[in-house]
């Protein structure tokens, strides 16, 4: 597939034309004619607030005309696409390399669907502390590297470096899940905990940037550049909508049960690791639970 942009007035991108390839087209019953695919391309350039991006909405549009081996009128398919969790999208996105995908392939899907910036978070050196390295992140970065590096040598890598190096021993032959396990082991962000926060009330903010926020999220979990330490706070749609300005009692009894405080400086509630390491998975998703547990029972009806 290759695409032509140009920027309008406002300097935002808007696709101009879109040439599929004749593998694509062929897998339709039914390829589209002149007048068809002016439609459905004139249609996604007038529809605002799409779920994904631009790539990313094009790409879920002609997999699902390739497995429905028709022309789909636009609407309908976007009604699908944003039927979709991310973890679903990203699968599907996934088909349409035929699951043989590269480094740079993986970050742009991650970007276009999550809006996740894998290279910042690189290049930043933040997230999952690199000397937490698993024994698997390890071995399988030395034999891609077929010499016996160090762990410290490894650990001062760049994060998308060991994600190259990862992927080798794959030869890019991997699945979804093989996918999302990589990121979370060398990145530590969890795309299939992120999918999940759809429609929960509860924002993300890590890594230098939103991992995940949606127009009606209730409260923001907030985590430090290398995910030592984390705090809690209610965002500005919550103190509208219920006239508090800081979390809710409810909140604090729940998350002292796993150790967080309130901090002045912070103005929020606020846990760091004991050990000096990154938060545990467990940790992260017993903390998004019990928040999520509290809007469920007191507050489901705001978001």
């Amino acid at each position: 597939m290759f695409h032509w942009f140009k920027k309008n007035k406002k300097g935002s991108m808007t696709i101009i034309i879109t040439v599929l390839s004749l593998a694509i087209i062929g897998a339709c019953t039914v390829g589209p004619d002149k007048a068809e695919a002016k439609s459905w391309k004139s249609e996604m350039n007038q529809t605002k607030d799409l779920k994904y991006s631009v790539e990313a909405t094009v790409r879920l549009y002609i997999q699902l005309c390739k497995e429905e081996k028709e022309w789909l009128a636009f609407s309908d398919a976007l009604e699908k696409i944003d039927a979709l969790s991310k973890v679903e999208a990203m699968d599907l996105y996934l088909e349409s390399y035929y699951k043989k995908v590269k480094p740079r392939d993986i970050i742009e899907i991650v970007n276009g669907v999550y809006g996740i910036d894998l290279k910042a978070v690189s290049d930043l050196g933040v997230g999952k502390q690199t000397s937490t390295y698993s024994d698997e992140v390890l071995g399988l970065v030395r034999q891609a590297l077929d010499e016996e590096d160090s762990d410290e040598d490894i650990s001062n890598m760049e994060k998308v470096e060991v994600m190259d190096l990862y992927w080798k021993a794959f030869d890019g032959k991997m699945s979804g899940d093989e996918i999302r396990k990589m990121i979370n082991s060398i990145f530590g962000i969890n795309l299939a905990g992120i999918s999940g926060l759809e429609g929960t009330g509860v924002a993300l903010f890590s890594k230098e940037q939103w991992i995940s926020q949606y127009e009606n999220d209730l409260f923001v979990v907030h985590t430090g550049a290398d995910d030592v330490d984390v705090w809690v706070y209610p965002t500005d749609h919550f103190k509208e909508q219920t006239g508090l300005e800081e979390n809710p009692r409810a909140l604090k009894v729940a998350l002292s049960a796993l150790g967080f405080e309130y901090s002045e400086e912070k103005e929020a509630l606020y846990y760091a690791n004991p050990t000096g390491k990154s938060v545990p998975d467990n940790f992260k998703g017993q903390t998004l639970g019990t928040i999520i547990g509290v809007i469920k029972e007191n507050y489901k009806d705001l978001n």
